[in-house]
């Protein structure tokens, strides 16, 4: 889906904010000499990228970690009752 395509047409929407959150978003508006509309268009975008970009690293982190484990020197890792046991003890640390 192109999000920022010239065939994207725009829609009236209604979102609520905190007094407090408005103040700060239009301050920031005002600063950029944008409306309070289009900044929150633009950081609605960044939070789209941004997230995106997030699962994108944890996938390759993930790719990355997964075989490079070796169970004889995690052994808490070798199956997945292993691995359940072995996130209840350290919870249990904690507490």
């Amino acid at each position: 889906m192109d999000i920022l395509g010239p065939d994207d047409k725009t829609v009236r929407t209604q979102i609520t904010l905190t007094e407090k959150l408005k103040q700060l978003v239009e301050k920031k508006a005002v600063e950029k000499d944008i409306s309070l509309s289009e900044y929150l268009r633009r950081a609605a975008l960044v939070s789209l990228l941004v997230e995106g970009d997030e699962r994108e690293e944890l996938k390759r982190l993930a790719d990355m970690v997964i075989g490079s484990v070796s169970s004889k020197k995690n052994p808490h890792w070798k199956n997945k009752r292993a691995v359940k046991k072995w996130v209840r003890d350290l919870r249990s640390e904690w507490e």
